[in-house]
């Protein structure tokens, strides 16, 4: 894919908007403004960026579940607003409050529910793209992104296998930044390439540099694509956790902390910055620029988010908001 002027311009931006999105989080949370264990993702921006630019440039209508590391991604999905104040458990929030970090389900923006049990969510987005060819629906595909540790469950395998033989249209996006909360790649699995996985059951694959927003971008386009065709697929995007499982966690007790050594040389937007410089399609001042525009943004958009009410404890009992969708339609 030739990249525009302006479409790099749009990458960086998303790039950087990621980067702030999860330093605002982190800044909240050591401030005591946001309770609760949160999943940032810190070093990975350019899959999350990448998901987004493509989710938004395809002809595809994409159905697409959320991770704990994808908070701006999902964000952009039902609303910069209406996320911040489910993550802060406000009342404003996208499903009243009582969600917080992306335990979020809102189908009319066509986010599919995801699970805090491990694996569950590629069996679930399965059947629903199963469900869209079973319909007729020809130009609707699902998109699954999940981590790593995912893969060492039994049934992200044999939803794999189902999506293959019945050809639906899926495409499932592996997240392997090579830690399963505590848990090194090598500790669990006997092969680095987790792709290969989805090759035994019969699918296409490719495993790409996850660092490499430009990268990410063309791999999604070309997997949904595909998934749209009734070609299941998946794609490992490979990148580093920068800090622990969630913010507070003393990652230097089980990880060998050496992986932080040469780390700027993956960092996705440093990466890019240089891209942009190299072709001249953009310059130090720009970069200064964007950044300020991105923290005037999510600075406004936090302290609105943190100024909303909490629930009531009716909501939180009200088996209206809590067990159906985000409508409140009657059970």
């Amino acid at each position: 894919m030739k990249f525009t002027k302006d479409q790099m311009l749009k990458l960086y931006e998303e790039l950087v908007h990621v980067r702030t999105m999860n330093d605002k989080i982190v800044e909240f949370i050591f401030g005591g403004r946001i309770a609760g264990a949160i999943h940032p993702s810190l070093g990975q921006e350019a899959i999350v960026a990448g998901l987004m630019f493509a989710y938004e440039n395809t002809p595809y209508e994409v159905w697409r579940t959320g991770t704990h590391r994808q908070q701006a991604a999902m964000a952009r999905t039902v609303g910069l607003d209406g996320f911040l104040a489910e993550l802060m458990n406000r009342a404003t929030g996208t499903v009243h409050g009582i969600a917080g970090e992306y335990h979020l389900v809102k189908l009319d923006k066509k986010l599919l529910p995801h699970s805090g049990v491990l694996g569950v969510t590629p069996p679930t987005a399965t059947g629903f793209a199963w469900s869209l060819k079973l319909g007729g629906k020809t130009n609707a595909v699902v998109s699954c992104p999940f981590g790593d540790g995912m893969m060492s469950e039994g049934y992200v395998y044999e939803a794999m296998n189902i999506a293959s033989i019945h050809k639906v249209p899926i495409l499932f996006i592996i997240e392997n930044n090579g830690m399963a909360m505590s848990t090194p790649l090598e500790w669990e699995s006997p092969i680095e390439d987790l792709y290969l996985r989805g090759i035994s059951a019969g699918m296409k694959g490719s495993s790409i540099d996850g660092n490499d927003v430009e990268a990410v971008v063309e791999a999604t386009l070309e997997g949904l694509d595909q998934a749209a065709k009734y070609n299941p697929n998946v794609i490992e995007m490979k990148t580093i956790r920068w800090g622990g499982h969630f913010v507070g966690d003393k990652q230097e007790v089980y990880r060998d902390m050496s992986f932080q050594e040469g780390l700027e040389k993956h960092d996705p937007v440093i990466r890019y910055e240089q891209t942009l410089l190299e072709r001249g399609v953009a310059n130090e001042d720009h970069f200064a620029k964007v950044k300020a525009e991105q923290r005037k943004l999510l600075d406004a958009a936090f302290e609105k988010a943190v100024e909303a009410p909490f629930p009531k404890k009716e909501d939180f009992l009200n088996p209206n908001i809590v067990y159906t969708n985000t409508d409140g339609l009657p059970l």
